[in-house]
């Protein structure tokens, strides 16, 4: 069984000028290699392109994830032990299904010195210790507001529940966020997602209040919603909430004590049955050194994980101190969440939809 890092994230203390890029030194030729990356698109893909081209060691075709990142699964085991890629790009929920399918290189990190720059804690491990992925930035699904339209500062969880809140809340749907929604309220409370009938009693109690406006299936759904100023409290995911914020004033409620956020990471996973692995770690060594793990979080939009880089202002509600991490971040057990999806789904369909 593979164990996924129950962690703190580290300190992200300290903010350094970005060094000039085409100074930052650049992994060792190795003439004509070409890697094969899985990314997303967008300004995810957007940002490791800029990282490409400041270096000259590989050049990179890159293939886009179709859907989430669990996508390109069926792909890889369609023709497993053949493979057509070098890294991919993932969480910790896809990086869980591939080293269970045993695809991926162990990670040595003598091969990737800018491993010591990112939080020990971080790193996703087999149950024998080596290094399964290695992290690049960090994102967060949390509780927020719009805060020029909410009818009431939220400050608890007991705030979704006042009656100043009459459909005003934006809640996602069972197919969204892992339902970690549900896990914040058992964690209020007494449980976890270990333990969650906590949370279930509070779902029906908020179900039944009438406060719930809106049911986002989609990200579509929620940031319709809430730009259209017909909810205006939810818990979503970054990319939501930064859509919303584009245009209105968002309250982000990370570090607030008593309403959890959860943190994810995406990262580098490494295949096996490649003839580039030496070209492929040179190349995650350099995407994640400070510098470019700078250029990465301005582009992309996700915190940055390398201690010494640079973290931009916009993306300092992800970014945590020891003592921060300690008090406002719950780090759920991802085996746990993603081997109950199916029946938490069945969950809401017998005892929640038919109270909304």
């Amino acid at each position: 069984m593979v164990e996924l890092s129950r962690r703190n994230l580290l300190a992200l203390i300290g903010s350094l000028s970005l060094p000039v890029l085409l100074g930052q030194a650049a992994p060792a030729r190795a003439a004509g290699t070409k890697l094969t990356a899985v990314e997303w698109g967008g300004d995810v893909v957007k940002a490791m392109k800029e990282i490409a081209a400041q270096q000259s060691a590989v050049d990179i075709d890159w293939v886009l994830h179709q859907g989430g990142a669990a996508a390109i699964l069926p792909k890889i085991k369609a023709i497993w032990p053949r493979t057509d890629f070098d890294y991919v790009a993932g969480w910790e929920g896809s990086f869980n299904s591939m080293i269970k399918e045993d695809w991926l290189e162990t990670v040595n990190p003598a091969d990737i010195p800018n491993l010591a720059d990112i939080p020990a804690k971080m790193i996703i491990k087999n149950d024998k210790g080596g290094i399964m992925a290695v992290p690049r930035a960090v994102g967060g699904m949390y509780f927020g507001y719009r805060t020029d339209t909410v009818p009431m500062p939220v400050t608890k969880i007991d705030d979704l529940f006042d009656p100043k809140l009459k459909g005003a809340i934006c809640w996602p749907g069972p197919t969204q966020s892992m339902m970690l929604q549900i896990v914040a309220l058992a964690l209020h409370g007494g449980g976890d997602e270990k333990n969650m009938e906590p949370g279930w009693k509070l779902m029906a109690d908020l179900a039944k209040s009438g406060n719930i406006g809106r049911i986002a299936v989609t990200d579509v759904d929620f940031t319709n919603s809430f730009t259209a100023g017909e909810t205006s409290v939810g818990f979503f995911a970054e990319p939501s909430w930064a859509a919303v914020a584009k245009n209105f004033p968002v309250t982000r409620l990370t570090k607030q004590k008593g309403m959890a956020t959860f943190l994810y990471q995406s990262g580098f996973a490494v295949l096996k049955n490649r003839p580039n692995l030496k070209a492929t770690l040179d190349f995650i060594n350099f995407a994640i050194s400070p510098a470019m793990n700078t250029l990465y979080a301005k582009v992309a939009g996700e915190a940055p994980l390398n201690a010494k880089a640079e973290k931009p202002e916009n993306l300092k509600h992800l970014i945590f101190t020891p003592a921060e991490m300690d008090e406002f971040v719950h780090v759920p057990d991802y085996n746990v969440v993603l081997s109950n999806q199916d029946a938490w789904a069945k969950r809401w369909e017998a005892d929640i939809a038919p109270l909304l």
